[in-house]
């Protein structure tokens, strides 16, 4: 074994077969088994691909199928899992009966987040946040849902979290100070609510023994070069690390890593829409600068998808759009009807041109599906746990980059601000 993975020879003994049956399995069935080739080109296998070899093995020399019968049969059962997958996200059974606390759940993705829970009929949502006019104008807008209830307090404050969290299933951690700009100037108060608060949600959960704890974070959290960024990778690894020490404990720990959420409160758009409206030119700080970014629903849909599928101290990251922010501000010019021009500013303090949705050292541990990638935890058993429908090992980075990636044209833009009522 070589960073969870298996050599050819260790999986041929394994399985039972030769390395020339083995070869001639994996050209025939490609699509269920690709293996990591490493710098030398050698093979590497994943525990995956042992229990998908040994699947064929079953098939083939024990039951007697056909290449292409085996071929047909294990893509009924990937899809029958894909389905399994599919039907517990939309029905939204998964949430049926649980409670919920949702930090930070004011904000634009908590409020998107808390609507599309209430859906799903939890026993309780539980907003915690330290805003309370927020958390009144939520309350007018939900004064008709019975079990929903909100919490004034401050992720800094583990008693009071403990409290809110007594008998919770399931907690959704938003809370956060997420301005590049305000966390370079006021670094501490950034450490204190990203680290040390994402730290009292680790300790509370732990207290009341709760099932599954999601932490929001961000592709800035890759390589950063902010303060921002450098306290939500600090809270990643703390979710991360959570899981080696709960002891025999349910509670699973897991990580979402988003680009930006187009729409959000003090994101670009609704900006560059107030400059236009107001007259004024709309500042950018480079022409050359790219992001990943996502609609509110699909992020909602994201982490309903992460809160499934976690084992335990994964970071998962959705596939998602790259755009040259100029693009964006060309769209919204077009479709507003307003053109005021541009005023280059600059890259602020810890700003960067481009982002990014892994590190190097991520890479190598990642999985890939269809939708998302998901980066294994350094440290992890292998006993197989961290199997997900569809996922095979990550191959190439080229687009794991928002630099390299392909750019949303400005009609495809113009359609996402319209679908997504963002002007």
């Amino acid at each position: 074994m070589n960073k969870g993975f298996i050599r050819i020879g260790e999986l041929c003994r394994r399985i039972g077969v030769k390395p020339y049956t083995l070869r001639y399995w994996e050209k025939e069935f490609g699509d269920f088994i690709r293996p990591y080739r490493s710098k030398g080109r050698h093979r590497r296998y994943r525990e995956d691909d042992l229990k998908v070899l040994m699947k064929i093995k079953e098939l083939i020399k024990d039951k007697g199928y056909t290449v292409k019968g085996a071929k047909k049969a294990l893509g009924i059962e990937r899809s029958t899992m894909l389905e399994r997958e599919k039907n517990s996200l939309e029905e939204g059974n998964y949430f049926q009966g649980k409670k919920v606390l949702i930090t930070g759940g004011t904000g634009t993705v908590g409020r998107e987040l808390t609507r599309r829970l209430l859906s799903f009929s939890p026993s309780v949502v539980r907003i915690y946040s330290r805003d309370e006019t927020k958390q009144f104008e939520m309350a007018e807008e939900f004064r008709q849902v019975e079990n929903l209830r909100f919490f004034i307090g401050d992720v800094r404050d583990g008693k009071r979290l403990e409290m809110a969290m007594e008998d919770v299933d399931i907690v959704f951690h938003l809370a956060a100070l997420k301005h590049v700009a305000s966390c370079e100037y006021n670094p501490f108060e950034a450490i204190n609510t990203n680290v040390y608060g994402s730290q009292n949600v680790i300790n509370a959960a732990l207290k009341v023994n709760a099932e599954k704890v999601i932490f929001t974070s961000t592709d800035k959290a890759v390589n950063p070069t902010s303060t921002m960024g450098a306290t939500k990778l600090m809270a990643e690894k703390l979710f991360t690390a959570a899981n080696y020490y709960k002891g025999k404990r349910r509670t699973v720990f897991a990580t979402v890593r988003f680009g930006n959420v187009l729409g959000s409160r003090g994101s670009a758009v609704p900006l560059f829409k107030n400059q236009l409206l107001k007259g004024e030119k709309i500042t950018l700080t480079s022409k050359k600068m790219t992001r990943f970014v996502m609609s509110l629903k699909d992020a909602v849909d994201f982490i309903f998808k992460a809160s499934f599928l976690t084992r335990g101290g994964e970071v998962f990251v959705p596939k998602m759009p790259v755009v040259r922010i100029v693009d964006l501000v060309e769209a919204i010019e077009e479709v507003l009807g307003f053109k005021n021009g541009i005023k280059e500013i600059g890259t602020k303090p810890g700003e960067k041109l481009y982002e990014e949705l892994m590190t190097k050292d991520e890479e190598k541990r990642a999985l890939e599906r269809e939708d998302m990638y998901i980066i294994l935890p350094p440290f992890k058993s292998g006993d197989g746990k961290y199997s997900y429908p569809g996922a095979f090992i990550l191959t190439d980075n080229n687009h794991c980059t928002s630099e390299k990636g392909e750019f949303l044209s400005k009609e495809e833009l113009k359609k996402l601000l319209e679908e997504e009522s963002l002007l």
